[in-house]
């Protein structure tokens, strides 16, 4: 709800009231968004507070004399760092929107140019744990190409599952190019004002950041890191919708029959599949609740994860088991199997049944490492969640 707000507060304050109005809209029926607005993680979080900073970095251009906006600002940012360090990117169009607003007024540009280095300094501590971690829960990605970019345009905005073929499949893939001539529209066709340049930098520098780095590094190229650009795309999306509705009203109608079509399909669709969650599918509930109906009085639950500890889990189990939990990300990865047998080790004696849960890793090292204790009574799995159901061995008593 707050990004709803924000972003009708950014185009309100930018352009006009309909601009504004219509944004929130679409934002709030885009399905992507609407997807990660139901999780409790923090992609959402992030476009808000993005948001918030780019507010108070466009009133601060325009009045720069007004410190809660620049406060905000600062705020903002930083905040949006601390939630998704992929947010550092906003950092280069808005050293490029104050170099063009004051490049010929020194003292504000003095002023503006301490206030973005208090941003990056008191990102650091992020910047040296994304250092510290790197790699340590890297998705095997896709390398973008221009194939990509449609096919998130369209996720981003309009249909977020893939489309069934033929016939809806090529309709969503002609909205796609129809939102990418809106975008460029709104860029290049007259009236331009500067405002529409500072929304098409913060929309398409984080996005192109993405793109390079996953190109030069390792692939990033994904919906839920794309998202930071999600508000300005859709605001792109609006100014070109409006300029297209003024020169022809015929045309601008038609588009915007074709845009909520499209859209309504990909509600449909969104809410009517089984397997509608597009995000990290660790299926806690249902593991949960397959323990939770099988538990008896004594059990313990192991718990091997990649990254982060066991709140998730914690949060949809019901049940009386403790459980301990094995970080991965937090092991030296050169030896596994020592390192895992050293954890089952330090929960040690363990003389009752053992669920363990494990996602991703090698399930070849995992066995042989729990084989030399216990023995394995069941193996369930649940979506990319291993569910191994453990007997310790009589001469291990």
């Amino acid at each position: 709800m707050a990004s709803l707000y924000l972003i009708y507060r950014l185009g309100t304050y930018l352009f006009s009231n309909k601009i504004g109005f219509l944004s929130a809209f679409l934002l709030a029926i885009s399905p992507l968004f609407i997807n990660h607005a139901q999780e409790i993680r923090y992609y959402t979080m992030s476009v808000c507070l993005g948001l918030l900073g780019s507010l108070g970095l466009g009133h601060s251009l325009q009045q720069p004399r007004n410190l809660l906006s620049q406060l905000i600002w600062v705020l903002g940012r930083i905040l949006s760092f601390y939630t998704t360090p992929l947010n550092a990117a906003f950092l280069i169009p808005d050293i490029l929107l104050i170099g063009m607003k004051f490049k010929y007024k020194f003292s504000r540009l003095i002023r503006f140019i301490i206030l973005y280095l208090t941003i990056i300094f008191a990102s650091i501590p992020v910047a040296l744990s994304v250092k510290n971690y790197s790699g340590s829960h890297r998705l095997i990605l896709p390398i973008p190409g221009i194939k990509e970019i449609f096919r998130e345009l369209r996720i981003m905005t309009v249909f977020a599952h893939p489309p069934q073929p033929p016939y809806i499949s090529l309709f969503i893939q002609v909205v796609a190019l129809v939102l990418a001539l809106l975008i460029l529209a709104a860029i290049i066709q007259k009236p331009r004002t500067q405002e529409t340049g500072w929304v098409a930098l913060w929309g398409v520098i984080p996005a192109a950041s993405i793109f390079v780095f996953s190109h030069v590094f390792y692939s990033v190229w994904n919906s839920r890191y794309l998202i930071i650009s999600l508000p300005y795309l859709i605001l792109l999306v609006t100014i070109g919708f409006f300029k297209i509705l003024n020169w022809q009203k015929i045309i601008g109608s038609i588009l915007a029959f074709v845009y909520m079509f499209a859209v309504s399909l990909g509600l449909v669709t969104y809410y009517t599949s089984s397997s509608r969650y597009m995000g990290a599918l660790d299926h806690y509930r249902p593991v949960a609740r397959l323990i939770e109906s099988r538990e008896r009085e004594g059990d313990i639950i192991m718990y091997s994860t990649n990254h982060g500890g066991s709140f998730t889990l914690d949060y949809y189990y019901r049940g009386s088991a403790t459980i301990y939990v094995y970080n991965r990300e937090k092991t030296d990865r050169s030896n596994p199997q020592a390192n895992l047998k050293k954890w089952v080790k330090s929960v040690s004696p363990i003389n009752s049944r053992v669920w363990f849960i494990y996602y991703g890793g090698d399930v070849k090292v995992f066995r042989s490492v729990l084989a030399e204790q216990f023995k394995i009574e069941s193996q369930e799995k649940i979506g990319v969640a291993n569910i191994l159901l453990l007997m310790p061995k009589l001469d291990n008593k």
